[in-house]
């Protein structure tokens, strides 16, 4: 089975000061969420806020309906926390998980995603995944979805 390597460029030799922070981001030391869901306007978009050789750390918005399309990892597993709305992962096997505001899901890799918004609100999600972050786009089980292939996620 093949493995993946992670390389870390610098290692901290004791207590280090942190660095200059980007006020763009990603990787500031502070980021208010409600000030770049106000500076990002209307869903959908995405933000990356954290960014590292382990962490890709993104902030995702969508309206009613939104969503992704069906994916797979094969080196990681991948977690959200749900700020706001209510979604629906559909997974392998048929495996659906609801959830909403202040729930957090787990979903191992090697595991078809397939995340809606569901309900009437816009939705607001924080995911933690791992660079390269390569998706796999695969057919969605429950609803018949299609777009198969590799690619890395840039969003």
């Amino acid at each position: 089975m093949p493995t993946t390597t992670i390389t870390i460029p610098f290692l901290a030799t004791g207590p280090t000061p942190p660095t200059k922070a980007n006020a763009e981001g990603p990787n500031t030391l502070r980021t208010r969420v409600s000030e770049l869901v106000e500076k990002m306007g209307p869903p959908p978009w995405s933000r990356r806020v954290i960014a590292d050789e382990r962490n890709l750390v993104t902030l995702i918005a969508n309206r009613p309906g939104g969503g992704n399309r069906p994916h797979w990892h094969a080196d990681f597993d991948e977690w959200w926390v749900v700020m706001a709305g209510e979604f629906r992962w559909e997974l392998t096997g048929g495996v659906v998980v609801e959830a909403r505001k202040d729930d957090i899901v787990w979903v191992p890799r090697g595991t078809v995603h397939h995340i809606k918004t569901v309900g009437t609100e816009n939705s607001l999600r924080l995911a933690v995944a791992m660079p390269p972050a390569t998706h796999y786009f695969s057919p969605c089980e429950q609803c018949g979805y299609d777009d198969e292939g590799p690619r890395e996620w840039n969003a």
